[in-house]
């Protein structure tokens, strides 16, 4: 609550006095995503700092957003801090610095990218352009959604493997993009007691399940042969070569980057549903030309008899 009543009130500060020009606020991301869609509404200017993994294509500090505290960072002097976890009491550390912070966490849905986005925009001054994107995105997004129907398709996607295996169900961005997509996910009938969207499964759960297609969204597995794990080579999707590797930073962005994410997946399903129908195809020529070849050949039997 705290958190939201900073960040309104930089808001109404920002709205009841002289509009502050995007390159005069200074801005500190600690996270990936949101670099993401600041760079995208072109309002790169504003960074003093990014978090250490953050892309960007211009000079500017890096800061590790797992081990940062809020003493280091205020020798900077930020206008706001973006953060999306609350890694080593980072909150607590802005508030005692009266540093202006605002915590934005992992979407769970296409809303709530759509709202950080048009949050973000806020921040920078950067509304109409904000608006703007998040208009072309729900276009685009929905065009792609139109054109889905993969409903004879299941899923396991995998976002941790070595230190449990651990998934995505409809409480998460990708999970509402399988349900969107039509896809079967396997990870939607588990339990999820804390209701975080990412459950942890069993290696049997998953070989029972039996899943058509396998998306792995991580590199902590860095054996792409799935088969070597022990009674997965019999799983559909391993035996049918239908494991797709998502980058790293695509799988844990949910910016502006969510439009490449539901292209990138919905390609990936409409490959195998094309390659269903080439085979549906295929076995119907193959019944037709074997009704053909008993046809003539009774008939050439008929005709010896006579």
């Amino acid at each position: 609550m705290k958190t939201k009543l900073i960040f309104l009130a930089l808001l109404v500060s920002m709205c009841s006095s002289p509009a502050q020009e995007s390159e005069d606020i200074k801005i500190i991301s600690l996270s990936t995503t949101h670099t993401e869609i600041i760079q995208s509404l072109e309002a790169q200017d504003t960074l003093v700092a990014v978090d250490a993994f953050s892309e960007v294509d211009f000079p500017v500090e890096k800061i590790d957003a797992y081990t940062v505290t809020a003493e280091e960072l205020a020798p900077l002097n930020p206008d706001m801090v973006i953060i999306a976890f609350d890694f080593n009491g980072i909150v607590e550390g802005l508030e005692s610095q009266e540093i202006n912070y605002v915590l934005l966490p992992p979407a769970k849905n296409f809303e709530d990218v759509y709202s950080q986005i048009s949050i973000i925009g806020e921040i920078v001054n950067k509304k109409g352009e904000a608006y703007s994107k998040v208009r072309d995105m729900k276009l685009e997004i929905n065009r792609i959604l139109d054109d889905a129907n993969y409903e004879d398709v299941s899923v396991y996607h995998e976002i941790g493997y070595s230190y449990g295996i651990y998934s995505v169900n409809s409480d998460s961005l990708i999970g509402e993009i399988y349900n969107a997509l039509g896809v079967v996910n396997i990870a939607n009938s588990e339990e999820d007691p804390f209701g975080s969207g990412y459950p942890a499964l069993s290696e049997e759960m998953v070989i029972q399940s039996n899943p058509d297609y396998i998306v792995v969204g991580h590199s902590d597995y860095l054996n792409k042969d799935l088969s070597i794990r022990e009674g997965w080579g019999n799983i559909s999707a391993v035996e049918s070569s239908n494991v797709y590797f998502l980058d790293d930073t695509l799988a844990s962005n949910w910016g502006t980057t969510t439009v490449q994410l539901v292209e990138e997946l919905s390609n990936t399903f409409e490959e195998s549903a094309q390659t269903n129908v080439y085979s549906d195809q295929l076995l119907l020529i193959s019944l037709l030309f074997l009704v053909i070849m008993i046809y003539v050949l009774t008939r050439r039997n008929t005709k010896q008899k006579v």
